[in-house]
């Protein structure tokens, strides 16, 4: 089968009902360079532009089954993880990356909505920093993301994003940094 051969981007992320963020967005991106997309869904959310009023984690089993499926089922070239929701997600996410080393991780570690709404909580941050951002190639933090992967508060410049960067690269990420604002 050719859809087979294809590579894709596996996405792993939670839902945005109003489609601004989320895997929805990563789908509609990644396919307009042309490139298929495969899914775990990590949670799902009622929310607007505007706010996030509900959030429900997926069961953490049933993601790293569903990430293992898509492996399975498709030429993955990359992964693509949002937003994770819990620390049992962060770790289920990590064993499949551990499953599957040949195969490139992008981490944009999703803390908060653009509301400000927490969307992973401290015990979830320690894992993501512990299990998760070592496997990781590359690590897409914005500035205030970065700040909370590090314990201080967001840089007020370029100088203070690369210091924070390389902070966060000592106390254990064996990936790069690359603050979006």
């Amino acid at each position: 089968m050719a859809l087979r051969r294809e590579p894709h981007v596996l996405v792993v992320g939670g839902s945005d009902s109003s489609g601004g963020a989320g895997i929805a967005r990563d789908i509609e991106t990644i396919s307009s360079i042309g490139v298929r997309t495969c899914l775990a869904v990590t949670a799902l959310t009622v929310q607007t532009h505007e706010a996030v009023m509900k959030i429900h984690p997926s069961q953490p089993d049933l993601v790293a089954n569903q990430m293992r499926a898509a492996l399975r089922a498709n030429k993955v070239a990359a992964i693509k993880i949002g937003m994770l929701a819990t620390a049992e997600i962060v770790v289920a996410v990590a064993a499949v990356l551990r499953e599957n080393p040949q195969v490139p991780a992008v981490l944009d570690p999703v803390l908060a909505s653009t509301s400000g709404r927490a969307l992973l909580d401290a015990r979830a941050i320690a894992a993501m920093k512990r299990d998760l951002m070592p496997l990781c190639r590359l690590v897409t933090p914005n500035l205030i993301e970065l700040a909370l992967l590090v314990g201080l508060e967001p840089a007020v410049d370029e100088d203070g994003a690369v210091w924070q960067g390389t902070q966060s690269h000592r106390a254990g990420a064996s990936c790069w940094l690359r603050a979006s604002g």
